[in-house]
């Protein structure tokens, strides 16, 4: 602005500009308030639309399943009788190969290779090429996008896999695809690779299919409900049985959503309660801010109304200030938000293995960013600037910015009678005590602001605690090291003979295990009507792997036979399953009747019941077999487990006993923390922005005591009071203040932590976590509450250390 337009601007809004450009720090300390809510809101809300536009575009393109059936190896014939049900509009078939890969870096880890009939007549499931050969040719490999880092391979290597016969092979990787049907494998802890049907013989595998994922027709639908697809699914499921194949499991998807859908939004919810209150904090401190301007400027208000200014002249004026405290930190926040909006959206696509469609600021975006940097502000700032306004010039012109300290209330009084107590502590000390509760709206205020800060803080670090203490619970429940799973059955005592030959391990235990559905009774039109997926364990009843969490009834014992224990999870889908009642599971044609006899509670585990092992294996005629076998390290040390796990692997092998998985606790167990992790950082990265607009909202309330008691800061170095001194009252006052707000953080973050450890469990798990709260986190806040603290009141403190008797006494 040349002085010419300066010039011509009218005095009140010169008045504005010169508020805003000459106080900068304060500006800044506004505008940066603003600007962190602002940002947040943007970021959140465009992240989730963001989201919303990339998951739906990448689960449409690939021509989802409704529903997936899994089962022991079956012809082409199946799929296509399948094809044929009603209500099932197309059927293909797949074949999963579960096997260990050697990686880059030298570890062996579980794969599926995946094999497809025809990969250019796909219908279902679509895999896609993004680079390299398509389709794969006769011992080449095409691997998923989200496994290239977990291998550490590209385009034109190899890899070297070992089949269930103990057999080392070597495919050539000839290309990179993405199947967006695929859990990514820093989820499932596997890595996914593409072969033809031809390459399963060099992996010693039958030339069959396992998998069936199938369309409905569209009728079939009823909105986002599952029930109408599980119904198809059930028939399927017959379907399958009848050509005398075992089935495992049913996985249904809900239509029209991707499957992480309900993570991703159950996160986005959160941040957007985080983001919103970052937005009320800045929104706080901005009326803090205006308080103090108009209490520096109540002279200048007296002098406008002595020369004619009228109330809502003055009025407009501010409240214009305000305003362009808003443009100014949507000028910033919008960039801001959408640039990071766009590094979310890539960073999660590349953990939730879909397509990131790039930078986009939508004009809603847009819109709420401006509703929330200028309306909301305007809006809050009516009050205080409306009463800031309504002085009176004789007032306003006797006002000597002298704060009163005389008692004026019971707080007050009970203040005094506390520091009169106190009075061995330093002068300064106790002037610091006092001045921290002298204006109490503005106490409150900043305290509101920095109490909800470190309550959010630490209730994260809760958060975490819970979701790392419900991950304990739920691998205490059982009390082995390694299991190990066979492609089919085998003796249980030829199993456990074997595994004790090895070096390391302590004890092994061989179950029988299958899967089937509950069915609410044993009528023929149950099988479709009303059955539900279920794992069936059939460990020794005297086992020591097995830690049950008994909620009624009990236990297996050696006498029974067909009695079952079910877990909680179970109860979900099939809640007439009770201590006493009968329950009928159908498994392949045969359908078994049990007595349930207890129910166990269930963390993580998904729905499983739990039968006598030597009953059990004889009902489905598999009697003294196994397909597990679960074994107990001699060492703790998780590296040994890992190879010990190896070790047993290749022994089993090498006598003939073909391994479809080793699982080992440990790696399982930091595998699913690494996800936990990512929850936590996100709401850790919230929490982060919460404390800095409570470190703002200090640093502009001691900023503003700075100015109020400018002239009592000139009677102290009037009396001899050295610059050192005057400063360490304003840093001991912000001390307070944040040790206050620390110690009211605390007493809330117990029950906001149960609150929202009860929600997170609810949104991700399905069930609330087992709470722990988090003593780590109220120490970790403690220091940063006074470190914060005393970097918010440097600044304010050194102003107030350099200021000279002159420069207060001529303070207007």
């Amino acid at each position: 602005m040349t002085m010419l337009d300066y010039a011509l601007v009218s005095p009140r809004w010169r008045k504005v500009l010169a508020d805003l450009w000459g106080n900068k720090l304060r500006t800044l300390l506004v505008v940066l308030s603003i600007t962190v809510g602002v940002f947040s809101v943007g970021m959140v809300y465009s992240s989730y639309l963001m989201f919303a536009r990339d998951l739906a575009l990448s689960w449409q393109s690939a021509a989802p399943a409704s529903a997936s059936v899994y089962a022991d190896p079956f012809d082409q014939e199946l799929v296509d009788s399948i094809r044929s049900l009603r209500g099932v509009k197309e059927a293909e078939g797949r074949r999963n190969v579960d096997l260990r890969v050697l990686t880059a870096g030298g570890e062996w880890r579980q794969m599926f290779l995946i094999a497809i009939p025809d990969y250019q007549k796909q219908k279902v499931n679509l895999v896609r090429s993004e680079s390299g050969a398509w389709p794969p040719s006769d011992g080449d490999v095409l691997l998923e996008r989200s496994s290239l880092a977990e291998l550490g391979v590209k385009t034109g290597g190899s890899i070297q896999v070992e089949t269930a016969a103990g057999r080392k092979r070597i495919l050539k990787v000839t290309g990179v695809v993405y199947d967006s049907s695929q859990t990514p494998s820093m989820f499932s802890g596997r890595s996914y690779g593409y072969i033809n049907m031809d390459t399963l013989e060099k992996l010693d595998e039958e030339r069959r299919l396992d998998q069936v994922n199938f369309v409905v027709e569209p009728w079939v639908l009823q909105g986002k409900e599952t029930a109408p697809i599980e119904a198809v699914g059930r028939r399927a499921w017959s379907k399958l049985e009848q050509g005398d194949t075992t089935v495992f499991w049913l996985q249904v998807n809900k239509p029209g959503e991707h499957q992480l859908q309900g993570i991703i939004n159950a996160l986005i919810m959160l941040l957007t309660v985080l983001g919103v209150l970052s937005l009320l904090l800045g929104t706080f401190l901005l009326v803090n801010t205006v308080s103090a301007i108009l209490t520096q400027q109540v002279r200048q208000i007296g002098i406008m109304k002595a020369v004619g200014a009228r109330r809502n002249q003055i009025f407009r004026m501010y409240l214009l200030l305000v305003g362009a405290y808003g443009v100014l930190a949507l000028v910033v926040a919008a960039p801001l938000g959408a640039l990071a909006a766009n590094a979310v959206t890539g960073f999660m696509a590349q953990v939730f293995n879909f397509n990131s469609g790039g930078l986009e600021l939508p004009p809603q975006v847009l819109l709420l960013e401006a509703t929330a940097a200028i309306m909301v502000p305007v809006l809050a700032a009516i009050w205080p600037i409306w009463r800031g306004t309504g002085i009176t010039v004789r007032e306003a012109v006797s006002d000597y910015g002298l704060g009163s300290v005389a008692p004026k209330g019971r707080m007050d009084i009970w203040i005094d009678r506390l520091l009169a107590r106190l009075d061995r502590l330093p002068r300064p000390v106790l002037l610091s005590l006092r001045n921290t509760f002298r204006r109490k709206w503005r106490l409150a205020l900043t305290l509101l602001t920095l109490t909800v800060a470190g309550t959010v803080f630490m209730a994260v670090f809760s958060i975490r605690s819970s979701l790392y203490s419900t991950l304990d619970d739920a691998f205490d429940y059982f009390h082995y090291d390694v299991s190990v799973g066979f492609t089919e059955n085998y003796r249980a005592t030829r199993i456990e003979h074997e595994v004790l030959k090895v070096p390391g391990v302590k004890a092994a235990e061989s179950w029988g295990f299958s899967s089937g559905r509950i069915l609410r009774d044993d009528r023929k039109q149950s099988e479709d009507d009303a059955s539900k997926n279920v794992f069936i364990l059939a460990p020794p009843v005297s086992t020591t792997m097995i830690q049950p969490r008994i909620i009624e009834g009990r236990w297996l014992v050696e006498q029974d036979e067909s009695a079952l224990v079910v877990n909680t999870e179970t109860l979900k889908d099939s809640p007439q399953l009770q201590v006493g009642s009968p329950a009928v599971i159908k498994i392949g044609t045969r359908k078994l009747r049990f007595t349930v006899v207890g129910i166990v509670k269930s963390t993580l585990t998904g729905p499983i019941v739990y039968a006598p092992y030597p009953w059990f294996t004889g009902a489905i005629q598999e009697a003294g077999g196994a397909r597990s076998v679960q074994i107990v390290a001699q060492s703790a040390d998780p590296r040994e487990q890992i190879n010990l796990g190896r070790k047993l692997e290749e022994h089993l092998k090498k006598n003939n006993l073909r391994v479809q998985n080793v699982d080992i606790t440990w790696d399982q167990k930091q595998r699913i923390r690494s996800q936990f992790d990512i929850l936590t950082v996100f709401l850790l990265l919230m929490a982060v922005l919460l404390a800095v607009v409570g470190a703002l909202g200090l640093m502009g309330t001691m900023g503003i005591n700075v100015l109020e008691r400018t002239r009592e800061i000139g009677i102290m170095r009037a009396i001899g009071a050295s610059g050192v001194a005057i400063g360490k009252v304003f840093v001991v006052e912000a001390l307070c203040i944040g040790i206050l707000s620390w110690l009211l953080g605390a007493i809330l973050a117990l029950p906001v932590a149960m609150l929202l450890s009860y929600q997170v469990g609810v949104l991700f798990l399905q069930s609330p976590l087992a709470f722990s709260f988090s003593f780590l986190g109220v120490g970790i806040w403690l220091v940063l509450s006074t470190l914060l603290s005393v970097l918010a009141s440097l600044m304010p403190a050194w102003n107030a250390a350099r200021l000279s008797v002159r420069e207060v006494l001529s303070y207007e």
